[in-house]
C-alpha cells in the first residue's frame, strides 16, 4: 500500500472475486492509543457480561467496527454479504481466510472484528470462523495423524516472575482430553522439568503431534521477535525466542501443532510478517 491505502481483494467466495481499495482508519498515534485501550479492556475482562457493554468493551467494539469498515469495503462487502446469505442457505457457514501481506497491517488484531448490523464479532461465531494464511512458497501438506493423537504438556513458572495458577491449567487440558484418553484416542504426557535441555530431550522421545505450551510470554522488541519464559538451572527465567523454539520444534516431522497459553502468543513484528 501507500500511506494508509491498501489494496484488498477477494480472491475466491461464493459471491465471486473482487478489488477494492481500503483506508486504515488510524495514523500512527491515534492506533497506538487504540492498541493501549485495547491491551486495557483484555486486563479488566474477568467481570461478569452485560447487556449495555462498559467503556473498555465499548472501546474494543468501536476497534473492531472501524477495521470491519475498512476492511470490507465496497464491492468486498457485497461478496462478504452474499456470500454469507449463500452458505446459510445451504446450513453451512462461511470460513473467512486472511492473506496480509503488509507486515504492519498484519501484526494488528483483526480477530477484533465486529459488524455491527449483526452485534457479533466475526470470528465468535461458529457460522464465520476466521483464520490467518501466510503465502508460501511451497504448497501446504495434509496433517494426517493415526491416533492416538500423542501430546506433550510443558509448564514453566519461573521462580523470578509471578506465579502462575499451574496446576488449575494443567487440570483443565486433563479434564478436557479425558473422554478420548479413556477411548485411547489421545495420549497426554507432561514433560519434567522446565529448561529447553529438559524440552529436547523429552521431544527425542516422541513421536509428538502436538506440542502444548503453558508458561510466561512476551515480545522482544529488539529482537523484535516473540519469545517464551522458560527456566535455568537454577530456576529462574530463561527467555526462549520465537527462532529458537523454531528450531526445537522444526526437525520433528511428527509435529502438527505448536499450542502456546502465553501472554502476547500471537503478537509480531511490524517489519517482518514471519516473526
Amino acid at each position: 500500500g501507500r500511506g494508509r491505502e491498501y489494496p484488498v481483494a477477494v480472491i475466491n467466495s461464493p459471491a465471486g472475486e473482487a478489488r477494492e481499495t481500503m483506508r486504515f482508519p488510524y495514523d500512527e498515534l491515534a492506533l497506538e492509543s487504540r492498541l493501549k485501550d485495547l491491551r486495557i479492556a483484555l486486563l479488566s475482562s474477568g467481570g461478569a457480561r452485560r447487556q449495555i457493554p462498559s467503556p473498555e468493551e465499548q472501546a474494543v467494539q468501536d476497534f473492531g467496527r472501524a477495521m470491519f469498515d475498512a476492511l470490507l469495503v465496497g464491492e468486498v462487502r457485497n461478496r462478504y454479504d452474499v456470500s454469507r446469505e449463500r452458505a446459510a442457505g445451504q446450513d453451512k457457514g462461511l470460513r473467512l481466510k486472511l492473506r496480509i501481506q503488509p507486515p504492519e497491517l498484519a501484526a494488528l488484531p483483526w480477530e477484533y472484528l465486529y459488524d455491527p448490523r449483526q452485534a457479533e464479532y466475526i470470528c465468535l461465531s461458529r457460522h464465520t470462523p476466521m483464520i490467518r494464511y501466510l503465502e508460501l512458497p511451497q504448497p501446504p501438506q495434509p496433517l494426517a495423524v493415526t491416533p492416538p493423537l500423542r501430546i506433550l504438556g510443558m509448564i514453566a513458572s519461573p521462580r523470578d516472575l509471578p506465579q502462575l495458577d499451574v496446576q488449575s491449567e494443567r487440570q483443565r487440558v486433563e479434564e478436557a482430553l479425558q473422554s478420548l484418553r479413556e477411548n485411547g484416542m489421545v495420549e497426554l504426557s507432561w514433560l519434567e522439568g522446565q529448561t529447553w535441555r529438559d524440552l529436547q530431550r523429552a521431544l527425542r522421545g516422541g513421536p509428538w503431534h502436538i506440542f502444548h505450551f503453558i508458561g510466561h510470554g512476551g515480545f522482544d522488541r529488539n529482537a523484535d521477535e516473540g519469545l517464551i519464559a522458560l527456566a535455568d538451572d537454577k530456576g529462574k527465567t530463561h527467555p526462549l525466542s520465537a527462532s529458537q523454539l523454531g528450531l526445537l520444534l522444526a526437525n520433528h516431522r511428527s509435529l502438527r501443532l505448536a499450542l502456546l497459553n502465553a501472554c502476547e502468543g500471537a503478537r509480531g513484528s511490524e517489519r517482518d510478517i514471519f516473526s
